[in-house]
Formats: structure tokens, C-alpha cells, sequence
């Protein structure tokens, strides 16, 4: 899809994303809070903790994260959804950038944690690792996580079955992930994921870099 009509579709749905998603029944968005709950939930944040949110939307994630005491950043490249994400978390960082393309300087940093829900589908798999790696040398913390909620199936196989299943749903121009392939390219690049079946269409990844030890996870750490 090209950028100005990706733009203009995410722009004209900031107004009904939430309600459009919150209870959707089926693929490709069931257990949708869930799946936000689980990101939390294996983020492990604690208060002060500095987390990046890419693809913040309406801010329904980040939300979470600020509930929990959290120092929150988010970037998206719809303005629409930045306004929406302004309402509910008036006090975090927002920040108008695409993922793939180059970011403003103000967020030339390093952080705790960095997450996304719903967003690295848009992306093939090789750009799925090349984002990620870049966003693990360049903004991760040393001891720090990369957490991912998206459209997601444990296998190849179990994908192939899901597009079986829901072919009057599935979009050919979307790159839904599957747990075997996406770990065995990110431990090529020397990073390792562990993934967590959400729904039937939903999972969640914790990615970290696999020469990493445990230290200096927490928030004493200050952002560089």
C-alpha cells in the first residue's frame, strides 16, 4: 500500500480503532486486550522505567505502561492517532515518525523497554529483523527487552492453516508472523525470542540480545 493511503486509512480510523478492535470476534484482532495485557505483563515494567512505544496508535498500550509508573515514548505516523494517544496519556512523549524511516533526533536514545502491538505485520519478515536488530543496537538498554504483540501463529504450518481458515479475512498484502521462522531469523542476527500463544491469531514476543546477561534491566539506568 502505498505511504500517503496507508496514512490516510489509519488517519480516517483514529476516531473508531478502539471500539472497532476492543471486542472483535475472530481473526485477525481476537484477544486483542489480551494480547496488550500479555505484553505488559512479560515486559516486566517498573516504576520510572522508560519504554518506547512504536506504533503507539491511540495510545490504548501506552496506557498500560503509565498505569504501572512508567516513562512513556510514542511514535506512529498517523497525526490522527497521535491526537488520539494526546487525550489518553497527555503526559507521554509522542513523537509523529514512521518505524522504517528515519527518526527525529529527540529520540536518539536508549530505553528500558520497547514495545509495539499490531504493527510489525505491515512489515516482511526480513524487514521485521532488520527493524528489529536496528532498534536492539541502536535504542535498547543493555539487559533491556523488545516486546511485540501482533498477528501471530506458533508455526509456518499453523499460518498456512489459518489462511485456510480465515481466507474471506486474510490480506495478501500483510505478513503475519509464525514463531518457528521469526526466531530462527532473529537468532541469525544474534537475538533471541521466546514466544507466547495469546488467541487463535494472537501472540506475543520477548526478543532480547542473546550475548546479553541480566544486569542493568531496571530503571536506575538513565536513558542516554
Amino acid at each position: 500500500m502505498p505511504q500517503t493511503e496507508r496514512t490516510r486509512l489509519f488517519d480516517e480510523w483514529a476516531d473508531t480503532y478502539d471500539q472497532s478492535v476492543a471486542d472483535y470476534s475472530g481473526f485477525p484482532f481476537e484477544g486483542y486486550n489480551d494480547v496488550l495485557d500479555t505484553i505488559v505483563r512479560l515486559t516486566q515494567p517498573s516504576p520510572q522505567c522508560t519504554v518506547l512505544d512504536l506504533g503507539i496508535g491511540t495510545g490504548a498500550l501506552a496506557e498500560r505502561f503509565v498505569h504501572e509508573g512508567c516513562r512513556v515514548w510514542g511514535l506512529d505516523f498517523s497525526a490522527s492517532m497521535l491526537s488520539r494517544a494526546h487525550e489518553r496519556v497527555p503526559g507521554a512523549e509522542l513523537i509523529k515518525a514512521d518505524i522504517s524511516g528515519d527518526w527525529p533526533i529527540d529520540i536518539d536514545q536508549t530505553f528500558h523497554r520497547i514495545v509495539s502491538s499490531y504493527l510489525f505485520h505491515e512489515f516482511s519478515l526480513a524487514s521485521k529483523v532488520r527493524l528489529i536488530a536496528r532498534l536492539s543496537e541502536r535504542h535498547l538498554m543493555p539487559g533491556g527487552r523488545i516486546v511485540i504483540g501482533d498477528v501471530s501463529f506458533g508455526s509456518v504450518s499453523e499460518r498456512d492453516a489459518g489462511r485456510e481458515r480465515w481466507d474471506d479475512r486474510w490480506d495478501d498484502d500483510e505478513f503475519y508472523w509464525a514463531a518457528d521462522e521469526a526466531s530462527a531469523a532473529l537468532a541469525e542476527v544474534g537475538l533471541e525470542s521466546t514466544y507466547n500463544q495469546v488467541s487463535c491469531c494472537g501472540g506475543v514476543y520477548v526478543i532480547r540480545r542473546a550475548d546479553q546477561d541480566a544486569l542493568n534491566e531496571g530503571p536506575s539506568a538513565e536513558p542516554r
